[in-house]
This record gives C-alpha cells, sequence and structure tokens, in this order.
C-alpha cells in the first residue's frame, strides 16, 4: 500500500480572530491534500474532466487534538478508513500532525462519485478503484456494503 503525505504551511488567511487556524483552513488544506494525492497517483482534474464525474460529500468532521498557530508546518495524510467493495462509496481519514509529531487533528471525510451528466452515484472506472485500493487502511477500517444496482 502507498502512502501520501503532503507539508502544508499555516497561511494568515487560515487564521482566525483568536490567532490560531480557522476550523474551515482544516478541511481546505484536507481537501487540497485529497487533490494533490489523486494527481500524483495519476488521477487529476483531467481524468474526472474527461470521465464526467467527480467527488460528492455525504459526511465530514474534525477532532481537534492541539491548537495550530501561524506560520506552523503540518503534514497532512491520507488513508482509507472504509470503502464498498467496487469504491463506489468510501471513507477517507487524513491526520494532521505538526513538526513535532504531535497529532494537531484528525479529519474525516465519507462520500461518493457523482456523475455530473446523470446527476447519479457511479462506481469508479477500474484505474481510480485502484489507487483508492492502493492506500493504506486505517487501523478500524469499515467494509462498507455494496451500493444496489438500480
Amino acid at each position: 500500500m502507498t502512502a501520501f503525505s503532503k507539508t502544508v504551511e499555516v497561511r494568515w488567511s487560515d487564521i482566525d480572530a483568536n490567532q490560531h487556524m480557522r476550523h474551515s483552513a482544516y478541511a481546505d488544506l484536507c481537501t487540497h491534500t485529497r487533490i494533490e494525492w489523486l494527481q500524483a497517483a495519476g488521477f487529476g482534474a483531467d481524468a474526472f474532466r474527461q470521465h464526467g464525474f467527480g467527488p460528492v460529500l455525504f459526511r465530514e468532521s474534525t477532532d481537534y487534538r492541539r491548537e495550530v498557530g501561524l506560520g506552523e508546518r503540518l503534514e497532512i495524510n491520507v488513508i482509507i478508513a472504509g470503502a464498498s467493495p467496487d469504491y463506489s462509496r468510501w471513507q477517507i481519514r487524513q491526520e494532521i500532525r505538526k513538526a513535532d509529531g504531535s497529532l494537531a487533528a484528525v479529519y474525516d471525510v465519507a462520500g461518493a462519485w457523482l456523475d455530473l451528466r446523470q446527476r447519479k452515484l457511479i462506481a469508479p472506472p477500474a484505474a481510480l478503484a485502484a489507487i483508492l485500493a492502493d492506500l493504506p487502511h486505517s487501523a478500524d477500517f469499515n467494509e462498507l456494503p455494496q451500493p444496489a444496482q438500480p
């Protein structure tokens, strides 16, 4: 399984009135990391356009562990916490670690793939399913039920 992580720096625009990283910046940085992971794995924005589909999120949550301040460097990984057998439904977890290795936050998303023409949920192409299958699994990986076919 291929691990992926990205180092990011907390910018001025990521900071809130309490002088620490604002809640929505965690989601923004994790989304950016997921897009970078897909691009690095060979399934970037052009592939999504070519196939006419994209990700849709059903749920997202953040468990905050340590305060993060301006200028800090964070390491954000991408692991899979759950998936249906065909990877049409998935749960991705991202751990956000400070430079000293301490866990700053855990970010979880649950989603699926949306056909942009038909506006219905679909299974991903085999190439994308293989990329998802190659991700390291979380210790509590959950096999999701296979969606019923219409």
